[in-house]
């Protein structure tokens, strides 16, 4: 199924039943898919997908093979949220799949002067966040079994609650992934 969907490419026919479904009206329709594009790809962003842009083109790929069958779909959004989700699962696996041996592991995770560098990123990113954040991203990852477990318990009732915690982890990570994407690009070019 998988390769069926990686052969499926978005003629201008299957573009325009697309906007068609979207509305009937050119302008309204393009519209709605400006916007269904926007929330896509900040979706597979959000979700930490390498390239958010193909995986909206999958979507939209497959939303327009199965047009016929949802063409009465009240929401369009709310169907390619589905698809997305499901493309995603797919990204999922299919990277999941990758063993990591010698034989299969990527130049450049073979480079040791880039990890090097992205090392040297994170340190430097590390040291730009809010020291509160900081902070919490330390002690976060520090500690092991049963420390670990108490660590975060301690840090999950300083901020509000384990979910507070992981929202505001999550918030860290993401600022830390794009300054470190940032960083080694600037320090590569």
């Amino acid at each position: 199924m998988a390769a069926q969907e990686a052969k499926r490419t978005l003629t201008p026919e299957g573009f325009g039943k697309f906007l068609r479904w979207l509305s009937e009206d050119d302008e309204l329709a393009v519209r709605e898919y400006q916007m269904i594009r926007m929330k896509l790809v900040r979706f597979f962003i959000h979700k930490g997908c390498a390239d958010p842009d193909e995986l909206f083109d999958k979507t939209v790929d497959i939303v327009v093979g199965k047009i016929e069958s949802c063409a009465e779909c009240p929401r369009p959004l709310a169907y390619c949220y589905g698809v997305a989700r499901n493309v995603w699962y797919q990204d999922i696996r299919e990277r999941k799949s990758v063993t990591l041996d010698g034989d299969v592991v990527s130049p450049e995770y073979q480079d040791t002067n880039v990890h090097e560098l992205k090392l040297q990123c994170l340190e430097r990113c590390l040291g730009q966040l809010a020291p509160g954040d900081r902070d919490i991203v330390a002690k976060y990852h520090g500690g092991q079994g049963r420390d670990k477990i108490e660590i975060r318990r301690l840090l999950a009732d300083g901020v509000g609650g384990g979910n507070a915690l992981r929202i505001r982890m999550c918030r860290v990570r993401k600022e830390l992934r794009m300054c470190v994407v940032e960083c080694t690009k600037r320090s590569l070019n």
